[in-house]
């Protein structure tokens, strides 16, 4: 009988082993962890733009309000341990800033990490070649001289009159990854060397649009493009290597303004977390009122079940936020130890509140983090416990 008994056990124990490779996670959700409040380093018309992620430190960059030539800031938050470990609330960043002047009122900024650097683009949307620029940080804050001219990609070095947004563009299949430049008003995606800045051949143009405003490229090529009123995707055309995308559907549309600061970015949480789960695709709406991300499944696994994020989400002091207070919101995503998070600052133009998160406007960052929910795991549990029990009752 204990033969009987060891044998059913090892079969239980191998099914849970399958059902644990398959099936531990069948589901997933949205997690707010942290809400901070960093309106006294952005104060007044200078509000936080756009986030970035290396594996371990937050930078953020700000863009001005202002008529005229004003300052904006490229700024090291802190590592994410120590974020995680500290209140919602209040913060003062940690680390180094960098600064430039850029010309004009509402000019943006766009950010992206790459390989232990930072692409920052300042002044943009703005004609102004001396006070507009893409530049390329090590992540010590440090210019890199040696890329482009003297460190920055101006517009007339890219034969550009303006530029409204940067990514990285992966090309087809993970090949020739470029700096893809985006131009309000033109499809054509501008490509660049991420190692020395010269021209790297142009991709596009995606027929069908003609109001570029961001980018978001998924690890296999394809570009959600957010264009005036919708976000769209446009199929990386095999044949043609990285030049060449189909035509764009949409996948939302509303109406709105032709106002800055919108955005669309990609989650490859099928592709680099877990092959289970359906990637997402963020956006902003620039309607009054919509003052939330919007979530849009792929559909390359199980969906979230979260449709928006508001900024109101209870976090982990057990306190809820005051929702996000506009429409000026931005995202971006990153790995650290085994976890996945979702990284959104939401910029406040006023004199605004310095201290606490649960009252007011303010500049701010928040943090999320994509949790898998075990539910299969229970399932298993509960299936030993009744061996166990039977084997009780047998004795």
């Amino acid at each position: 009988m204990r033969r009987m008994e060891m044998m059913r056990l090892s079969a239980v124990l191998a099914l849970g082993a399958i059902l644990a490779q398959t099936f531990v996670f069948a589901n997933y959700t949205i997690v707010h962890r942290r809400t901070f409040n960093l309106n006294a380093t952005f104060a007044g018309a200078e509000a936080i733009g756009d986030v970035a992620f290396d594996g371990n430190y937050l930078y953020v960059s700000s863009w001005h309000n202002a008529a005229g030539v004003q300052t904006v800031r490229l700024v090291q938050v802190g590592d994410i341990n120590t974020l995680l470990g500290t209140n919602s609330g209040a913060l003062t960043p940690s680390g180094w800033s960098v600064t430039v002047s850029a010309a004009g009122g509402s000019r943006d900024t766009r950010l992206v990490y790459h390989d232990n650097h930072l692409y920052w683009g300042y002044g943009l949307g703005d004609g102004t070649a001396a006070n507009t620029g893409i530049r390329k940080y090590d992540l010590n804050g440090n210019l890199v001289t040696g890329w482009a001219a003297g460190g920055t990609l101006t517009l007339s070095g890219a034969g550009v009159s303006r530029y409204d947004t940067i990514d990285i563009d992966p090309g087809f299949s993970g090949s020739g990854e470029t700096l893809a430049v985006g131009v309000f008003g033109s499809t054509i995606v501008r490509r660049f060397d991420l190692n020395t800045g010269a021209n790297a051949g142009n991709a596009g143009p995606v027929g069908g649009a003609t109001s570029t405003r961001d980018y978001a490229f998924a690890p296999n090529g394809d570009l959600y493009i957010r264009t005036q009123g919708a976000v769209a995707v446009a199929t990386r055309a095999a044949a043609s290597g990285a030049t060449a995308f189909s035509s764009p559907t949409n996948i939302a549309t509303w109406t709105e303004g032709a106002l800055a600061q919108a955005f669309v970015a990609y989650i490859p949480v099928n592709e680099v977390f877990f092959s289970g789960f359906s990637s997402l695709v963020l956006y902003n709406q620039r309607v009054s009122g919509q003052n939330k991300v919007f979530i849009y499944n792929v559909g390359n696994g199980t969906f979230v079940g979260v449709n928006e994020l508001n900024g109101s989400e209870q976090v982990d002091d057990g306190k809820n936020p005051v929702g996000f207070p506009n429409t000026f919101l931005n995202a971006s995503w990153g790995l650290w130890n085994g976890r996945m998070f979702i990284f959104v600052v939401n910029g406040f133009t006023g004199a605004g509140t310095n201290d606490g998160y649960t009252s007011g406007s303010f500049d701010r960052l928040d943090i999320y983090e994509v949790v898998p929910e075990p539910a299969s795991m229970l399932a298993l549990g509960s299936g030993l416990v009744s061996l166990l029990a039977l084997r009780r009752r047998r004795k």
